[in-house]
């Protein structure tokens, strides 16, 4: 038999034998060390991945966006059409509204005076807050016709109001001279006329 003899010192016996004998550690490093390495190879796969589709939804959402963006244009631009034409039918409106009736007093008069009456004057001033002061100085048959004149203009939804100021019986003709004073209302509130 043969023998051998080890003449190493014994500090690299030591590490020959820590080399070769089980070691928890060493064990545990070599089990998770694959472990650690296919798992951050999932996640490295993984990551891809979401990023591949977080860039198709950032293109949608882009393609939305400058969707939007074309719609929004299109909604302002029909705005500033609309405000255009807005400013229009303001300007028109307030031309009406300060416009003197004088169709709508004379269709008034022409509908509610009778047979025998007469219009000598009718006198438009400068419209006031509440609507047009109308003067008319006209002549009539009896007292009973411009009593009706006067219902019907009132109730015609041309006038705001009005006051009969006076009255002169002519001895030689047997007419009646009147003046009434009325308040025409703005174009915007006459009402319809009444069909008689």
């Amino acid at each position: 038999m043969r023998v051998q003899f080890d003449l190493r010192p014994a500090s690299v016996l030591e590490k020959e034998r820590k080399k070769t004998s089980f070691n928890l550690t060493r064990t545990l490093v070599m089990v998770l060390l694959p472990i650690f390495v296919i798992a951050n190879l999932a996640y490295i796969g993984l990551m891809t991945m979401n990023m591949f589709t977080m860039q198709g939804e950032l293109e949608d959402k882009r393609y939305e966006v400058e969707s939007l963006e074309g719609e929004r244009m299109a909604l302002e631009a029909e705005i500033q059409r609309l405000k255009a034409q807005e400013a229009v039918y303001v300007n028109t409106l307030k031309i009406m509204q300060d416009d003197l009736p004088t169709l709508e007093v004379l269709n008034a008069f022409e509908q509610h005076m009778e047979y025998g009456m007469g219009l000598d004057s009718l006198r438009f001033a400068n419209p006031v807050a509440g609507g047009t002061p109308v003067a008319v100085a006209a002549t009539a048959a009896t007292e009973e016709q411009i009593i009706r004149l006067y219902d019907g203009l009132m109730s015609s939804g041309v006038f705001a109001a009005g006051t009969m100021s006076n009255s002169k019986r002519d001895d030689r003709t047997g007419r009646v001279s009147f003046t009434l004073n009325l308040t025409a209302l703005p174009i915007g509130q006459i009402k319809a006329f009444d069909a008689r």
